[in-house]
């Protein structure tokens, strides 16, 4: 009876460590959930000037979170990057066979960043960002707000922007990838718009693939703008190597 019992228990003790050790993963992504969603509330709050380096020290000295600052970046934009320290989570899930088990329990690799851009030694604007995986290294969802002083998108490069001055979009399917873009003359409710994320998603059992869950008030209004545009043909004015009329 009692070999028949440690016999039991060597079966299950697999079993349970498994268990266990997904219940721990489960966890801390809970945990660093809620630190990604701070990290978010605090890069809304952030000014673009130069007083927002040692705020952004500061957040990333905080409990779960990580600071990275980049070296010998003098003469191009570079990023100070703040993130939930799930770094280790993200790296195991990108071995496929746990990838496939972590999406029968709700879990995925997954990173999310609030930065603050810097060129010539000022501030130029503020950055939030979350990215998944699937088993790889490369994202299979990425998307972005970004905050700049200064845009590079032009009426030219997205002519809705005649619709709400210095609020933009990029989106490439291709890759999966979503980008809203606010600068000087972006009224504040666009503002907000741009940096609103449904970070319910990094905890969801549901996986969230598409932009409209993950940046939903972006997305309307990108899918807005695309209207707009359709009956708008007269937009169709500037050509490929000629010099931008606006």
């Amino acid at each position: 009876m009692m070999l028949k019992h440690k016999w039991l228990m060597f079966l299950l003790a697999p079993v349970v460590l498994t268990f266990g050790f997904f219940l721990f993963l489960l966890g801390a992504n809970y945990y660093y959930a809620k630190r990604a969603t701070y990290v978010l509330q605090r890069i809304r709050a952030l000014k673009i000037d130069n007083s927002s380096i040692a705020e952004l020290k500061r957040l990333g000295s905080e409990h779960g979170l990580r600071y990275d600052e980049p070296d010998n970046c003098t003469d191009r934009p570079y990023l100070h990057i703040v993130s939930p320290n799930n770094q280790w989570m993200q790296s195991l899930l990108k071995s496929p066979t746990l990838a496939r088990l972590g999406e029968h329990v709700g879990l995925r690799g997954w990173l999310a960043v609030g930065d603050i851009e810097l060129f010539n030694q000022q501030v130029t604007g503020k950055v939030y960002a979350v990215a998944f995986f699937q088993g790889h290294l490369n994202p299979e969802v990425d998307l972005a707000a970004w905050d700049e002083r200064d845009s590079e998108v032009d009426l030219c490069s997205y002519y809705p922007l005649k619709r709400h001055p210095g609020y933009a979009f990029r989106n490439a399917t291709n890759i999966r990838s979503f980008r809203a873009l606010v600068s000087t003359g972006a009224s504040a409710q666009n503002r907000s718009r741009a940096f609103q994320f449904n970070l319910k998603c990094l905890t969801s059992w549901q996986e969230c693939g598409q932009f409209s869950e993950l940046m939903p008030a972006a997305w309307a209004d990108y899918e807005e703008d695309g209207k707009w545009s359709e009956i708008h043909p007269n937009n169709l004015v500037w050509q490929v190597g000629t010099k931008c009329p606006y």
